[in-house]
């Protein structure tokens, strides 16, 4: 089994939510429209902090941060028709995953109007 966590600051998400570019660089287009659905900014920037640490901490899962190739884009993180959070990995990350013997990968994500946090745990 193998584990990741990670918390964030809404804050710092707060002060990102009208740039795209940042935005483009971290979320694919459903993750993004997945975000929109929220009227506030408020809303915006928390729903976006814990799709930011679920990505944090799958990378903390697979043992390789940002360093191995994985680009943001390819942790995607969309609820299903449930509301539960999955993870869906493409790319580098999907590979990677395939060379640990990951087949599945749980995921709770948890926030305040202040933080938010991330585990995922692996089978």
């Amino acid at each position: 089994m193998k584990v990741g966590t990670d918390i964030c600051n809404v804050a710092r998400f707060l002060e990102k939510i009208d740039d795209e570019k940042f935005i483009k660089r971290i979320f694919t287009k459903c993750e993004q429209e997945h975000i929109l659905q929220l009227g506030t900014k408020q809303g915006r920037a928390e729903r976006m902090t814990g799709k930011f640490c679920a990505k944090e901490a799958v990378l903390k899962l697979l043992g390789t941060g940002l360093d191995k190739g994985i680009k943001w884009t390819e942790i995607e993180i969309l609820p299903d028709n449930n509301g539960k959070p999955n993870v869906f990995l493409s790319g580098t990350a999907q590979k990677i995953q395939q060379s640990l013997h990951i087949k599945n990968i749980e995921l709770s994500i948890s926030h305040t109007d202040l933080q938010a946090i991330a585990v995922c745990v692996s089978n």
